[in-house]
Formats: C-alpha cells, sequence, structure tokens
C-alpha cells in the first residue's frame, strides 16, 4: 500500500485543513481529512482537535467497526463543545476518512469532505456530501440544479459539539486489490475535480503519481479554498 498526500491553503491566508496518516496497529491504517470550520485560527484549531482525538480513541480499538468510529466523532464533539463553551466562539470541522486494513477498507464521513473509489481507473463510488444543496434533492422540493448550487457549501453535519449533528454515514469497500484506489479530498478539491475527470487524468496518466502531480498544480493555480487530498494505492 502507498498513500499520496496533498494540502495546500489555495488562495486563502491559512490551512484549516488537518491531513492525519497514521499506523494504528500492525496492519491498521488510519487516513483522515478534517476541514476546519470557524474563525481566522478556530477552524485549524477545531480540525486538529477533531482528528487527534478519533485518533486516539480509535488507536485502542482491536477490530474496528462503524459504531467505533461514531463514539470517536462522539468524544471529539464532547472535547470541541468544551473548547466552545470555554471561548465563547464558533469552531468545528467536516471530516472524511478510511480505516484500511488487510484488503477492505471503511469509509466514513460528516460533512462535505468526499471519498471516490476508482477501480482499473473507472469510478466505482463517490460518498454524497452533507450538504443543503444534495438534501433538497433528494426531498424533491426543488430539482433545478442551478437553482440549488448556490446551497452547496451549506453543510447538514459537521463535528461542532452537537452529536445530532455529526452522525456518519460510511460504506465498506471489500476485496481490495492492485487495481484500486481510494481518494479523500476536502472541497477545495472537489470544487475543482468532480470524479469523471479525475477518472480522466488516471486513464490519461502513465502512474498515479503523474496523476496527482497534475491534479496539483492545476489546484495551485485555480483553487480559490484550502485543498486537501489523500490517495491511496
Amino acid at each position: 500500500m502507498r498513500s499520496i498526500v496533498l494540502t495546500d491553503k489555495g488562495k486563502r491566508k491559512i490551512n484549516q485543513d488537518f491531513v492525519l496518516v497514521q499506523n494504528i496497529s500492525p496492519d491498521t491504517f488510519l487516513m483522515l481529512i478534517a476541514d476546519g470550520m470557524g474563525g481566522y485560527s478556530n477552524g485549524e484549531v477545531a480540525a486538529r482537535v477533531v482528528s487527534e482525538n478519533i485518533l486516539t480513541f480509535l488507536s485502542t480499538v482491536k477490530d474496528i467497526k462503524s459504531n467505533h468510529i461514531q463514539k470517536a466523532v462522539n468524544k471529539a464533539n464532547l472535547v470541541l463543545k468544551q473548547m466552545k463553551e470555554d471561548s465563547q466562539e464558533k469552531m468545528g470541522a467536516t471530516i472524511g476518512g478510511l480505516v484500511l486494513s488487510k484488503n477492505e477498507a471503511l469509509c466514513f464521513w460528516v460533512g462535505d469532505v468526499k471519498i471516490f473509489h476508482f477501480k482499473n481507473n473507472k469510478l466505482h463510488y463517490e460518498s454524497n456530501a452533507h450538504s443543503l444543496m444534495n438534501q433538497i434533492i433528494e426531498n424533491g422540493s426543488i430539482t433545478d440544479a442551478e437553482r440549488v448550487s448556490k446551497y452547496k457549501h451549506v453543510v447538514t453535519r459537521s463535528v461542532q459539539g452537537d452529536v445530532e449533528q455529526s452522525q456518519i454515514d460510511y460504506c465498506k469497500i471489500e476485496n481490495l486489490t492492485a487495481q484500486d484506489m481510494l481518494l479523500i479530498c476536502s472541497d477545495g478539491v472537489h470544487d475543482v475535480y468532480d470524479g469523471i475527470q479525475i477518472q480522466q487524468i488516471l486513464n490519461n496518466s502513465d502512474t498515479v503519481d503523474d496523476a496527482m502531480r497534475r491534479i496539483e498544480k492545476r489546484l495551485l493555480d485555480d483553487a480559490n479554498d484550502n485543498f486537501s487530498l489523500i490517495s491511496v494505492f
């Protein structure tokens, strides 16, 4: 297994994304991106605190299931709730990650950090962001994509001290082989690239390393927001 990590502040003043790739047992890895929300520095702090608390909790679990990930998120929520009460300031984070063990990955997310699964350079799966835009579309109240696109960045779930608003969604991908690639990315990436565009770059590149260099080059030029990406292959 190899991973490539990209992260940059984009056109923002600071990078409020936090990227974590950690071996938490001999055959288990945790890979996580937290996209901070809040004031100038609060988002950066929230992303780090959420990531570190999830890591600490999951490092104590032998066979990680989705309920363990939810407990880890709940623990991070409690810490942020106390920090918000002490500082009287808003802070939170959206998260997306995966627990990779042997030949399977348990993918999870809260908010709009996305997870893609490619097999033989073909898009097989894309997580559905917890955004107001997607919620409106799913409810069927407005079907015109242009009318709801303004709600794309309004998240309906995040880790910000309220357990009910931070329920994870997850999926398990089994029987991973050398033909599989998993990609986690913050909205700074998927605002610029959708899954089909990434698929095209993979198919037109000699290696994954070459594809990631091409993606990074455009993000450095065009990304308005912080951008972070973890590719696992």
